[in-house]
């Protein structure tokens, strides 16, 4: 997390990211709080799917903010601000498990608004971005 890619720098020109001070502890308590959100939605998945996948959608969220605020970033809170996680984590981490955030996105929506179908396949893609969130700031914080 030394250097930002290009992207992420324009996102910041763009007012879709802001710069904040770096605070590895709340990254580090907020990845923890991700990592509980996760276990409550496998839990889940033996009562309700849809519920379930939405709890793992946003300990997703909830991880790729971990990673910003351990590079010193964040999201204003306003409009698109969860398509905005999602472009960060695919230009900052761009690990095929992070990719899938979008995809996550988008069916969470669909589900919501389009009446589609979740299965429990549809929860593995959290854990994934989990494990390659919290390899990344541990990499990046050594």
């Amino acid at each position: 997390m030394t250097g930002l890619p290009a992207a992420v720098t324009q996102l910041i020109a763009a007012g879709r990211i802001e710069r904040v001070p770096r605070d590895l502890a709340t990254a580090r308590l907020r990845l923890h709080r991700a990592e509980e959100k996760l276990a409550v939605a496998n839990t889940l998945a033996t009562i309700d799917v849809e519920v379930a996948y939405v709890t793992a959608y946003d300990a997703a969220r909830v991880a790729l903010t971990a990673h910003m605020l351990a590079a010193g970033l964040r999201v204003p809170a306003r409009p698109r601000a969860h398509e905005t996680v999602g472009m960060y984590g695919e230009v900052a981490i761009s690990t095929s498990g992070v990719r899938e955030f979008q995809r996550m996105r988008r069916r969470r929506n669909k589900a919501e608004y389009d009446d589609i179908v979740l299965g429990l396949a549809d929860l593995l893609h959290a854990a994934d971005i989990l494990k390659e969130v919290s390899a990344d700031i541990a990499r990046s914080t050594t």
